[in-house]
């Protein structure tokens, strides 16, 4: 006679594009099916769905905000009778510690995605507000918090609404099978050097400090590329034509494609000025391209081993005088795939998170 499975919901406010609706649908599309019998509820709508999800059932709510969907997640979670929930997203994490007062079996685990006390200084333009207590109390409904990096977790033994809680650091995993890119010499003078930045254009990222430092560099040919939308998308693309390097940019709201893109670069700039596991700078060391980053809280120093995978800086000059040693460097991209590889593979990721599931059953 087997075991029967356990009912787990994963629910997200909506599968757009984002680090933590992809990692949560891969986490909840890749955690052991022989043991969990896994649904992902979505607030949104279908049309907004930006990753696709197979092989479990995906439930969408319709509801433009996690608010309105109160009502609605009592009844499904009622009907589907789950042991464990997991969410993403501070107010949907609120929310859920609202509802576990309902569900005194369940377990309720909420999945922090950045670093409170420094994004404050970096709000994102239309996000909406929500009063403090709704966090304040919300949060103590939760049974887990779950940390993306060491830094996050630090900030969160100082918070007021997450201290007494039960926190346990689960990195990202790196959630797509990354072909090593082979070894190219850097030492062309004629070459055009590639690079590249991936993330949402939100100010916490630090897109303009980027482009001032690559706009003193005279001495090399280069081509930055831009992934990612964002509500600063105007200040931005105004600094490139401020900066006189319009024909040096190239700009990609969306792709499915980052690897491609990744592999075919030469360094990663990273300008964020928090982070909560920064998924694009993994994923570049994953295809063996190095990365050049600004120092900020947010798991980059777990990530990031100096002279194997990159550089991290702690200023404009620095960033400039690292971008041009990263070039001269004859880099392995071998050696960068196993510096993450070995820690963030998502074998090892997803079994932290089957001990975290099998903890709330014990």
């Amino acid at each position: 006679m087997t075991n029967k499975k356990t009912n787990v919901i994963f629910i997200l406010p909506s599968l757009a594009a984002g680090g933590a609706e992809r990692v949560m649908s891969y986490i909840a599309q890749n955690i052991n099916n022989q043991k969990y019998n896994v649904t992902l509820v979505v607030i949104g709508f279908k049309k907004d769905n930006a990753f696709e999800v197979n092989n479990i059932e995906v439930k969408y709510l319709n509801k433009p905000r996690v608010v309105t969907s109160i009502v609605d997640c009592v009844f499904l979670f009622k009907r589907l009778k789950p042991k464990i929930v997991v969410s993403a997203l501070s107010n949907l994490n609120a929310y859920m510690g609202y509802i576990s007062i309902l569900f005194p079996k369940c377990k309720f685990i909420g999945r922090e995605v950045n670093i409170g006390s420094v994004l404050k200084d970096h709000p994102e333009e239309n996000n909406r507000y929500y009063p403090s207590f709704i966090n304040k109390y919300g949060y103590k409904g939760l049974d887990y918090i779950i940390c993306q990096s060491q830094d996050m977790y630090s900030d969160a033994l100082n918070h007021p609404n997450l201290k007494n809680h039960n926190l346990v650091v689960i990195n990202n995993p790196i959630t797509k099978s990354f072909n090593v890119k082979k070894s190219t010499s850097n030492q062309s003078p004629n070459r055009t050097y590639k690079f590249i930045t991936v993330g949402s254009l939100e100010r916490r990222k630090g897109h303009l400090r980027i482009l001032k430092v690559l706009s003193e560099i005279k001495d090399i040919d280069f081509q930055y590329i831009i992934i990612g939308r964002g509500s600063q998308k105007e200040n931005i693309f105004s600094k490139i034509a401020e900066l006189n390097i319009e024909d040096k940019i190239i700009h990609i709201p969306f792709t499915n494609n980052v690897a491609k893109y990744l592999s075919e670069s030469d360094v990663f700039l990273q300008g964020s000025f928090v982070e909560g596991f920064p998924n694009a700078l993994i994923e570049s060391c994953a295809v063996g391209t190095p990365a050049v980053v600004f120092d900020a809280p947010g798991g980059i120093n777990e990530i990031i081993q100096d002279d194997v995978n990159g550089f991290i800086v702690n200023s404009e000059k620095g960033f400039k005088n690292k971008i041009l040693k990263a070039i001269s460097k004859a880099w392995d991209p071998q050696i960068i795939h196993n510096s993450v590889f070995e820690k963030y593979n998502s074998k090892t990721i997803l079994k932290k998170y089957e001990e975290l599931f099998d903890s709330c059953l014990t």
